[in-house]
């Protein structure tokens, strides 16, 4: 397939996560022309967290770091531009879609949104404060720091799941609190409940991270009966989903009341040449290989736009 040579780019990525990645990996061994936009120097997105990758096929165990960054080193081997910066908008330019970014604006026939989700806060009183004195959502980053110490995990999906698992095998004892009920993978199931130092506290949820110099507990209160009850705890990792990165995208782009974009079956938006995959995407099933899966087909749906 030839690609028309003119000054914009054919597509531009928006996100670095492993959608993001194997979109613009996928573009660029078609033959057309990438930039690939990620805010943050931590290419990979959430995976790139990961001390284990679960639920993708794979030659033998690999850390989502590792996954990350050779995902990274093909994408930039097959001569995607890579731009770190964040998206500002993406505005309409005759046929021509513009991105812009706190650092300038990129021409593309084509935008593929992979800017997947930001963490979830708990929302309690001054959490911001208790950041890297406690508080952490990143297990692989900071889960050494408590080792053979007492920690906490909040959620109920499979990112929760897994970092429990993993923080089990080094911490003295992992508590989860779960609100309502588990949604991760049996597997993940399996595995955290097969740790003698995990156990599970349900229904509750956390009211306030306590301490003085550094954390020294939590206070947790029954969803049910309101009633409030402390853990003592040196760590704790909040990992209860996420919040779609959508807010950049035009107006025209439909979206959920949570801010999800709504995209049909070969992930076109309702805005003319803008598709969305990924956790970003209504719908999206929250599986990484899923994430991968959508990444090839969406540039399959994009490739006809450039044929001569």
């Amino acid at each position: 397939m030839t690609m028309r040579k003119r000054q914009a780019h054919d597509v531009a990525v928006i996100g670095g996560g492993i959608a993001g990645l194997t979109a613009a990996w996928h573009a660029a061994q078609t033959g057309m022309s990438v930039v690939l936009v990620e805010a943050s120097p931590l290419f990979g997105g959430q995976v790139a967290t990961l001390d284990r990758v679960d639920g993708f096929p794979s030659i033998a165990p690999v850390s989502g770091h590792g996954l990350a960054a050779s995902l990274l080193e093909a994408t930039v081997q097959a001569g995607v531009t890579l731009v770190e910066a964040d998206v500002i908008a993406i505005e309409q330019e005759g046929a021509l879609r513009r991105v812009v970014t706190e650092a300038g604006a990129h021409r593309c026939r084509a935008v593929v949104v992979a800017s997947g989700c930001r963490r979830r806060l708990l929302n309690v009183p001054h959490e911001a404060s208790w950041a890297g004195r406690g508080l952490s959502h990143c297990v692989a980053c900071d889960g050494g720091f408590y080792r053979g110490r007492d920690v906490l995990v909040v959620g109920g999906g499979d990112a929760a799941f897994q970092a429990a698992a993993a923080l089990a095998d080094i911490c003295r004892e992992v508590a989860v609190v779960v609100r309502g009920n588990a949604r991760a993978r049996r597997s993940l199931v399996d595995r955290a409940t097969g740790k003698a130092n995990l156990r599970f506290i349900w229904g509750m949820e956390v009211d306030a991270l306590l301490g003085d110099d550094g954390l020294s507990g939590v206070r947790l209160r029954d969803c049910s009966s309101g009633r409030l009850e402390e853990v003592a705890c040196r760590g704790v990792f909040p990992l209860i989903g996420g919040i779609p990165n959508s807010a950049f995208l035009p107006m025209d782009v439909a979206r959920t009341d949570t801010g999800h974009v709504r995209a049909n079956d070969g992930f076109a938006t309702t805005s003319p040449g803008i598709w969305a995959i990924g956790a970003v995407r209504d719908g999206y099933c929250g599986e990484l290989a899923a994430a991968a899966g959508e990444a090839a087909a969406v540039i399959k749906a994009i490739a006809p736009r450039f044929r001569d």
